[in-house]
């Protein structure tokens, strides 16, 4: 019984979420984020921006702000493709 209120208390992560931020590269988190965009809401976006490194004033609409977050992954998949790697 006592294991169920502690687990109760815990917050639950999105699936979409979790598999954005487990995704290992930008490509698989552009797929993610496209396949899903119209199930995230501002909580996941934030957290998207913040696993980024994206800062965002939090002004834009939440469609502009998902517009920007696959337009940065499409951009750092074209650049990291590119690199030689040891």
């Amino acid at each position: 019984m006592e294991e169920q209120k502690n687990n109760a208390a815990e917050p639950q992560i999105p699936q979409v979420l979790a598999d954005f931020l487990d995704a290992e590269t930008v490509e698989e988190k552009h797929r993610i984020l496209e396949e899903h965009a119209g199930e995230v809401d501002e909580h996941m976006v934030l957290n998207m921006e913040i696993s980024l490194d994206i800062v965002s004033d939090g002004k834009q609409s939440l469609d502009d702000r998902i517009g920007y977050i696959l337009y940065y992954l499409r951009t750092r998949s074209r650049f990291e493709g590119t690199r030689l790697r040891f």
